[in-house]
């Protein structure tokens, strides 16, 4: 490590289990660590695969049955991928000048303070993330089962059953080996740019042929049909920022578990890694628990319907963080640095969308809303409220030595060989979070 630099995390010192008296496989100078086991090979398949998400093959149908043509639909396309792009330059300003993982979640709590960064985590890590993964599996289980059904719907048993095997297989596989991990996301993302190498080439056969068919008339435009090619922009910005103590872990949301326990905002049992396998078991086995109570749940879609309103907020209210963050600390360095129309230009297109979607469906966005500030009361009682009870944290004490002991892991030592967040000194001292410089 390079002299003159520090680490940003010291939460290692405070966790039970960090001593310098484990030892595994990831082992740094003073206790287990996070391997580097990624190649080149791998990591392009993890940005490759975080860049096409499964809504590639949803979305294109949505958007041409309401958009009633396919002349508009490519028009909807391309403006939203040019939206899309001024996107992402803003994540990437944000990403170089803010340089911690965990995503939106960091950028939000260092410019707008720890509330604002709890609910975006809150709603991300117990509603967002979870349901997202169940109707992947969902979706999966349909395509497995629909051959076996050919003249209806397969049962809807069937399909939840297939898709916990599913999610309890692959958070095995996770727990297991990060080399197996990595493979699998490897296989995945070649399956999916075959699908997608097949589907371009039947419909430029198609094409050739001189195949017409006349697409189905929309009947009404909510929000939901502009956002579809919104949401692609943002996949490769936001999970690049996730990778630091993303993988090994089957999703982007280790590297919120990790950030939300750093900044105490989450239990530090779920930032724990396997002693030998440097596998992050407590937070895999939480989401997949989450996750198969969401299979659970006969409502899942309006779930995602309601939750879906406050991540597109969410997203807005991050890039209006740069516009902050440029008046209130312009002179930090910033490796990329943007000019500030494209984050204006993007906010303007993401107030339309805001303001449509609370005029078409004001209870989805209200209840949307309600779920969110369920994270209020959990904050004040959970992170702000510092003098607790000698016995509340007695007994949270003994929650995570005993889920220490069943998972047989500890935190992670975020030393030079980890690789993860170091920064110059002099970095450092420039940069500090704005809510915490107000305080002062």
């Amino acid at each position: 490590m390079e002299k003159g630099a520090r680490h940003r995390n010291s939460t290692e010192k405070n966790h039970p289990g960090g001593s310098e008296s484990e030892t595994g496989p990831g082992e740094g100078e003073g206790g287990v660590a996070l391997k580097k086991e990624i190649g080149l090979v791998s990591a392009c398949g993890i940005i490759v695969g975080n860049i096409i998400g499964s809504g590639i093959f949803v979305s294109p149908k949505g958007v041409l049955e309401n958009a009633g043509s396919v002349g508009l639909a490519l028009i909807i396309w391309i403006v939203t991928g040019l939206i899309t792009a001024v996107g992402a330059l803003c994540y990437a300003e944000l990403g170089v000048t803010i340089p911690k993982s965990g995503g939106d979640y960091s950028y939000v709590k260092d410019i707008f303070g720890g509330l604002a960064g709890f609910l975006r985590l809150w709603i991300a890590v117990l509603v967002i993330y979870p349901t997202n993964q169940a109707v992947i599996a969902l979706t999966f289980s349909n395509y497995v089962l629909q051959p076996l059904f050919p003249t209806c719907f397969p049962p809807e048993y069937g399909l939840r059953l297939l898709a916990a095997i599913c999610l309890l297989l692959l958070t095995w596989v996770n727990c297991s080996s990060v080399r197996w991990a990595t493979r699998v996301q490897d296989i995945f993302t070649a399956g999916k740019l075959l699908a997608l190498a097949l589907i371009i080439i039947m419909g430029v056969v198609q094409i050739c042929k001189d195949f017409r068919r006349e697409a189905s008339r929309g009947h009404g435009l909510d929000h939901a049909h502009f956002c579809c090619p919104v949401h692609i922009w943002r996949s490769q910005w936001v999970s690049l920022h996730l990778l630091p103590e993303q993988w090994p872990s089957g999703g982007p949301s280790r590297g919120l578990f990790f950030a939300g326990a750093r900044e105490g905002h989450l239990p530090s049992v779920l930032a724990m890694i396997h002693v030998k396998r440097c596998t992050p078991i407590p937070a895999l086995l939480f989401t997949c628990v989450s996750t198969l109570l969401m299979l659970v749940t006969s409502d899942i879609y309006t779930l995602i319907n309601y939750v879906g309103f406050i991540n597109y907020l969410f997203y807005g209210v991050t890039i209006a963080g740069q516009i902050v963050l440029r008046w209130k600390k312009p002179d930090i360095p910033r490796p990329i640095k943007i000019n500030l129309l494209f984050p204006i230009i993007y906010l303007l297109f993401w107030a339309f969308l805001l303001v449509f979607s609370l005029w078409s469906e004001p209870v989805v966005c209200g209840t949307g809303l309600a779920i969110m500030l369920t994270g209020v009361p959990v904050y004040f009682l959970g992170v702000y409220w510092q003098h607790k009870p000698k016995c509340f944290n007695n007994f949270i004490m003994l929650l995570t030595l005993v889920s220490q002991k069943m998972c047989v892991v500890v935190y992670p030592d975020v030393g030079g060989s980890s690789g993860t967040e170091v920064i110059n000194e002099d970095t450092e001292q420039q940069w500090q979070p704005i809510a915490s410089k107000n305080k002062d």
